[in-house]
């Protein structure tokens, strides 16, 4: 797992120590693609939520953007948002995980529980069959 420590939109931290001993679903974007990454990061989230049920604190679903280059717009989204308690979403100021992101594509991987990367792919949408590789993938390792 590549190593990071960042803040959401709401001051929580978030190390890569901190995922250790669970399987975890990381999936970003760049800033562009702010609603690509919203769009897909919920709906996995939701499905995941639903699929895994019980055994869903088993897993961490982190959803980042690249945010080395804001702008004042893209601030104030992220400030509004904050009184909406959408999902938490990681703001990558540095580009700690900046590494493998393309454009209009979300770059979603997988690690085990020992921080081993066992998936990873681009995608610009979700579909059920989608839904249910990622569901199985986990499955496997709770």
């Amino acid at each position: 797992m590549p190593k990071f420590s960042i803040e959401d939109q709401y001051g929580k931290t978030f190390t890569h120590q901190s995922q250790k001993g669970k399987p975890v679903l990381i999936l970003g974007c760049e800033l562009k693609d702010i609603e690509l990454c919203r769009k897909l990061g919920r709906k996995i989230y939701w499905k995941m939520q639903n699929l895994l049920w019980k055994d869903s604190n088993k897993v961490s679903f982190l959803f980042y953007l690249n945010l080395k280059e804001t702008n004042s717009l893209v601030e104030k989204y992220l400030e509004d948002a904050k009184s909406k308690e959408f999902e938490s979403v990681l703001l990558d100021r540095k580009g700690e995980l900046a590494e493998g992101l393309q454009r209009e594509k979300a770059y979603l991987r997988i690690f085990d529980k020992k921080g081993k990367q066992i998936h990873r792919e681009y995608l610009s949408e979700v579909d059920e069959t989608k839904i249910k590789e990622i569901h199985s993938i986990l499955k496997e390792e709770i």
